[in-house]
């Protein structure tokens, strides 16, 4: 432990010199493999091997990039790359399979001089059970093309296109394993120095064509390295990690837009962008620069926003993709750091050049803060977002330790370098270390990331070391980082959000939500005041959709709840108004349904920490200030609405001109209510079922019996209940 704290200010000088490694290539090979994918991968690899000496030592070839199976019927294109990644001679070429490979897509991936696979790697069976056998001219492109490049596996490659051919083993007599088809006599072997054992060992019958797992074909040595993702390939070959990223571009010119997140990431967020980015592409566009001004919100909608970032850069449907660069000019917390690693690069600033190395680290841009956000939420869930950011990370070619290092505070993160190989350098746990080294590995420590009781984030300097970050810019400018992709700065587009996007925006804005329930409030009372007039109910309904609307596109996790809640708050208060007589229960219950309705669906989740609470009571308090705000408005429209030209057009016709001196606002007490049991009158408006009776020179709210009675029809008071007068028709 002494010398772990020895190393945390020097030794990571060490790791950092050791932990770049060689220049690499990374290429996605599609599903399907076209003529068309063909000449874009060249295009690509020739642009890099042209770089003088930055181009890439080895040029990795995915060729299950989506992370699903490769089964390729176009023996032509297949042909095609398997000539041209066979003649890449100066440079090295791995093939990187991680799915099933099946189809003639064998033949592209044995082209390579390395064969690397997960363990879920499956490499063979050109043809299926039911398939007619490969005709010559397609067997001699794998005779002249592939067996070649893996002599002593010659018969392990034929056993994968020929179904009646017998795998055996034998040995060549220089030494080493080489392995035969037993169906050929073993003195046609003898005569190219091989030997057969008389107990002949079978390692396939005829049958079909064979398709070999990992594990089998590292047991033959025909695949050179079993790793776990493309960090660890990258580790294997010393390949300098992050190299290993894509490329939607393929060799097409840029066309590129910029376009700012800020905020909370919410799931409306996602929504928003995923729409930019759409209309991007209609617009022919293949480049995004993301800048990332936002944190905090939903970890899961920022999840979900990069899972959709990294289908536009890696479309299934054949198109094209868009080249997305994360420009991380501040910081990147939390939620961002999470869409930050569904980018193909990401780029960070330095921000200025200091005196010391201290004052530049503290003034550099930041990766992967999630202290507050957990700090803030007690119910985060470590090892539930371990395992959703590991194949972010693993896409990267980013070690993922150094993503739970940024959510797990127990952790201790250091960095080794092998004592056999002193270029290969490893990230791992420092009880991982002592485990390993007991246990007789040659590990050297070279410096300490991250000392447990600390939450991991990483200035742009150690992001671009551990190959998080792809690049670093010393300022903010962005004409810069539109140079450095080889992208003229006047010529880059903004994306700017479809008017929907910017409406919605409009409306979640504090003041406008408070001024729409205010609204609608003022819309509601008053059809509930004076029944029929229907203008200020589709008000008052319009005014509460846009509410809903709004936040909804923010806020999808409690909609349900919150729409349930606020029809049952209206239908508590039609109740109270057409049913029960008063003010009770129900219509109090009904005003706080509706009022935490509205509260639920302007917040992010349902409250759970005493903070969150907080917040949601604020908000409830705000939209019952606007409930009394809505009451003021109610009275004043009330007494005024039937004086005011064009206004008083909105209530129903009934009343005649020659009443107009009548006192129409006149509501009696409950007393006077009282007294008018029994009183015969007729309906001023239509009552369904509530409306103005006339009765004598007075005009009075009443409600019917349950029924539907047409204005000018002569009703009798039958049911009195406070101020609450019930009429029949007679």
């Amino acid at each position: 432990m002494a010398m772990l704290w020895i190393l945390v200010t020097g030794g990571f000088a060490v790791a950092a010199d050791n932990a770049i490694g060689e220049a690499g290539l990374y290429v996605a090979v599609p599903t399907p493999i076209t003529t068309e994918a063909v000449t874009r991968i060249k295009n690509r690899v020739d642009a890099a091997r042209g770089k003088g000496d930055q181009r890439p030592s080895q040029v990795v070839f995915d060729f299950n990039p989506t992370d699903k199976d490769a089964a390729n019927p176009n023996h032509a294109a297949c042909a095609e790359l398997a000539d041209y990644i066979s003649g890449l001679s100066d440079v090295g070429t791995i093939a990187y399979v991680h799915k099933r490979a099946t189809g003639h897509t064998v033949l592209a991936a044995l082209a390579c001089k390395q064969l690397a696979m997960t363990k879920d790697g499956v490499l063979g069976e050109v043809i299926g059970p039911t398939d007619p056998p490969l005709p010559p001219r397609l067997i001699n492109d794998y005779t002249l093309i592939v067996a070649p490049l893996h002599k002593p596996h010659a018969a392990i490659i034929q056993k994968m296109y020929d179904r009646d051919l017998v795998l055996g083993e034998g040995k060549k007599e220089a030494g080493g394993v080489w392995f035969v088809d037993l169906r050929r006599p073993a003195a046609e072997y003898e005569k190219e120095g091989v030997q057969i054992p008389d107990k002949k060992k079978v390692l396939a019958a005829a049958g079909v064509a064979k398709a070999f797992t990992a594990d089998e074909l590292r047991k033959y040595e025909l695949c050179n390295q079993i790793v776990l993702d493309r960090a660890s390939l990258a580790s294997s070959y010393n390949i300098a990690a992050g190299s290993l990223r894509d490329d939607p571009l393929g060799g097409r010119p840029p066309i590129a837009f910029r376009y700012t997140l800020t905020g909370e990431v919410t799931k409306g967020t996602s929504d928003s962008l995923s729409r930019v980015v759409r209309d991007i592409v209609r617009q022919k566009g293949n480049v995004l620069f993301l800048q990332l001004d936002c944190g905090g919100g939903d970890p899961q909608a920022a999840r979900d926003l990069a899972d959709e970032l990294i289908k536009f850069q890696n479309p299934e449907n054949g198109q094209d993709g868009v080249l997305i660069i994360a420009w991380i000019p501040n910081k990147a917390p939390d939620t961002a750091a999470i869409i930050a690693l569904g980018c193909a690069d990401i780029v960070m600033s330095k921000r200025k050049e200091s005196k010391t190395a201290e004052d530049n680290l503290a003034t550099e841009a930041e990766f992967g803060d999630f202290e507050g956000y957990i700090g803030k939420h007690p119910d985060f869930n470590v090892d539930l977002w371990i395992n959703a950011l590991r194949p972010l990370a693993e896409r990267k070619g980013v070690p993922a330790i150094l993503l739970e290092g940024m959510i797990r505070k127990e952790l201790s993160i250091v960095q080794t370098r092998s004592g056999v190989n002193r270029n290969k350098t490893e990230l791992m746990t420092e009880d991982e270390l002592r485990d390993r080294q007991a246990k007789g590995e040659n590990l050297q420590l070279a410096g300490v990331v991250k000392q447990k009781g600390q939450y991991l984030k990483l200035s742009a300097t150690r992001a671009k070391e551990f190959g998080i970050a792809q690049a670093t810019l010393d300022g903010t400018d962005t004409s810069e980082l539109y140079t450095k992709y080889g992208v003229e700065p006047g010529k880059v587009q903004d994306a700017t959000p479809a008017w929907l996007d910017q409406f919605s925006a409009f409306l979640k804005k504090p003041v406008v939500t408070v001024l729409l329930v205010v609204i609608g409030f003022t819309g509601l009372i008053l059809e509930l005041k004076v029944p029929g007039t229907t203008v200020p109910g589709i008000i008052a309904a319009l005014c509460f959709i846009l509410v809903f609307w709004a936040h909804t596109r923010f806020s999808g996790q409690v909609v349900v709840l919150a729409g349930l809640l606020f029809l049952m708050g209206l239908i508590l208060i039609l109740m109270e108004v057409f049913v029960f007589p008063g003010f009770g229960a129900a219509g109090i219950v009904g005003i706080f349904l509706m009022l935490g309705a509205l509260g639920l669906v302007t917040v992010d989740k349902i409250p759970e920490s005493g903070d969150q609470w907080i917040g949601f009571g604020a908000k409830i308090a705000q939209y019952l200030f606007s409930l009394v705000g809505a009451f003021v408005i109610t009275f004043l429209v009330a007494s005024y609405v039937r004086k005011i030209p064009i206004l008083n057009r909105m209530t129903l016709p009934g009343i005649e001109e020659k009443d107009a001196e009548s006192p129409l606002d006149s509501i009696p007490g409950a007393a006077k209510a009282a007294g008018l049991l029994g009183a015969i009158g007729t309906s001023a408006t239509v009552l369904r079922p509530a409306g103005t009776v006339r009765i004598g020179d007075d005009f009075v709210d009443v409600v019917t019996e349950g029924g539907y009675i047409p204005a000018g029809t002569r009703v009798q008071v039958v049911e009195v209940e406070g101020t609450r007068i019930v009429v029949k028709e007679v």
